[in-house]
């Protein structure tokens, strides 16, 4: 993450811009010597909000630590088996 004071940040603001799209990095702006903003990209953004958004639901994260637990043991199904069940459910519900 580099970090640029907010004069030089306006001067390359289509730059900084290009480069948080594309190649998703993280600029801090600082504005008069203190980090005032970061600079990322929408589509970073909205994945953290989801992730915030599944942290604070707490049936969500149950069914998370219970994935992880059946994984550990190794409760879990072939790829085969779950296209095979897909394929039942098509089925049953045409």
């Amino acid at each position: 993450m580099e970090t640029i004071p907010i004069t030089e940040a306006k001067a390359r603001i289509a730059e900084l811009a290009d480069r948080v799209a594309r190649e998703h990095d993280h600029f801090t702006i600082t504005r008069n010597g203190r980090a005032d903003v970061l600079l990322i990209s929408v589509a970073e953004y909205e994945s953290m909000r989801e992730t915030l958004d599944l942290l604070s639901d707490n049936e969500a994260l149950a069914d998370l630590r219970q994935s992880r637990e059946d994984f550990a043991v190794g409760d879990t199904f072939s790829a085969d088996e779950v296209v095979a069940e897909l394929d039942r459910r098509r089925h049953r519900a045409a």
